[in-house]
């Protein structure tokens, strides 16, 4: 197994120029992670209400929304390049300022525009992971990605305690700002474009037919061909589409309210809070590129099942644990869940569209991610407030498990991705 490990692991390494680029990955997410934790408290001494805290989460998942699929489609008009580094610098100079902003509202604009700059750099950025490497090695490369993306967020919040406890609060926010901005200047001077002009123009590797339809003039029609016209493969790429937005919903509904239960319900401190989900944090770190790899090996429609009924299965553990060691095993499932299903999805869903079209079809993809988690956030709010602390819990596994229904049912591994 760890030499089937190693020999994997070699293989990423023959791609000289992922690495830049998650790297960049790993020092934004590091800048990310620095700030996250803090924001709250930060709103807090500006005298945030409960509701404005609600608007400055919200804030983020909707102008993410709004930027996502626009995102996409000018990474395949303009190129991968350009859009990360200019959304990267976007992202450096708003979180600079957050470290001198005056009051609330000022916070809710610049975590609004913080949200506008995420969406387009992620979805970009992942799509040029995918761009860089063979279809046969996907997973393995969308789990170095995952890996450094989780490794930042791992490492980030205690370095930003820190900082915020030898100097000020406003300090994580500037530094986060500073390592935006070298994220940037590593894609500029390290990373080659991977959707050439070319390709934009014409992509070789796939030639889909029109169809003829009765009434073009039809809005359902024109979307069918719209859809057509994207990936050859129309159903797997709605069935994914549908699944990653019940299976985002579902994690949502649970992720907003977790360490409050966890505080509240079971008397667990802050720190145990956060050491809860540091492991979570670190077992999907450790267990992405090794599950990447059996996902490039067995298929990765099984590997995505699994990760999704672990996940559903520990959101009804969460409830019966009681305690924080129970608790914490619990943790351990959900990261081994998410490391298993989160990966293996973007890999499949990445091999539906040639490389000339990527950008859009990955923005579309993660625009059902976006709503998914606008709405779950929302309604498992709504839940633990006005029905019960365990019903987002239990409506987690519940959609989970109808996610896993529709992958099933709907999704198939194509028989060969595109380039």
């Amino acid at each position: 197994m760890f030499k089937a490990f190693k020999e994997n692991l070699m293989i990423l390494f023959g791609y000289s120029q992922l690495f830049p680029l998650c790297f960049a990955v790993f020092v934004s997410m590091l800048g990310f992670g620095l700030v996250m934790p803090l924001l709250p408290i930060y709103a807090r001494d500006f005298g945030a209400t409960g509701t404005q805290l609600g608007f400055l989460t919200a804030s983020f998942a909707i102008a993410r929304l709004i930027t996502t699929f626009p995102g996409g489609w000018l990474a395949d008009r303009a190129g991968r390049k350009k859009p990360i580094i200019l959304g990267l610098l976007a992202y450096s100079v708003v979180m600079a300022l957050y470290g001198f902003s005056q009051d609330v509202n000022q916070l809710i604009l610049f975590r609004g525009l913080q949200g506008m700059a995420s969406g387009v750099v992620w979805p970009v950025i992942s799509t040029m992971v995918v761009d860089k490497v063979l279809p046969r090695d996907r997973s393995k490369a969308i789990g170095l990605y995952e890996m450094m993306h989780f490794l930042g967020m791992v490492i980030g919040p205690g370095l930003g305690g820190v900082l915020a406890g030898m100097f000020t609060i406003a300090v994580p926010f500037l530094v986060c700002g500073v390592l935006a901005f070298i994220s940037s200047i590593i894609v500029a001077l390290t990373v080659q474009e991977t959707a050439t002009t070319e390709l934009r123009i014409y992509d070789v590797s796939v030639e889909i037919p029109h169809f003829r339809t009765a009434s073009k003039s039809s809005t359902h029609n024109k979307a069918i061909r719209a859809l057509r016209e994207l990936t050859p493969y129309t159903g797997i790429f709605v069935g994914l589409c549908l699944a990653q937005l019940i299976l985002v919903f579902s994690n949502a509904l649970m992720q907003p309210v977790l360490s409050v239960y966890a505080n509240e319900e079971m008397g667990i401190s802050e720190v145990g809070v956060g050491m809860l989900f540091t492991v979570q944090g670190i077992v999907t770190l450790l267990a992405t590129i090794p599950i990447g790899i059996v996902a490039d090996e067995v298929g990765r429609k099984p590997i995505i099942v699994l990760g999704k009924v672990i996940h559903a299965l520990a959101a009804i553990l969460v409830i019966l644990s009681g305690s924080f060691w129970p608790l914490l095993l619990v943790m351990t499932m959900r990261g081994f869940g998410r490391s298993m299903s989160n990966p293996s999805i973007t890999a499949m869903f990445s091999g539906l569209v040639p490389i000339s079209k990527r950008g859009r079809g990955m923005g579309i993809f993660n625009l059902f991610r976006n709503v998914g988690l606008v709405a779950g956030s929302t309604v498992g709010g709504f839940l633990y407030e006005f029905s019960s602390s365990e019903a987002p819990f239990i409506a987690c596994a519940s959609v989970g498990l109808i996610g896993v229904l529709v992958v099933l049912l709907m999704v198939s591994e194509p028989k060969q991705g595109l380039r």
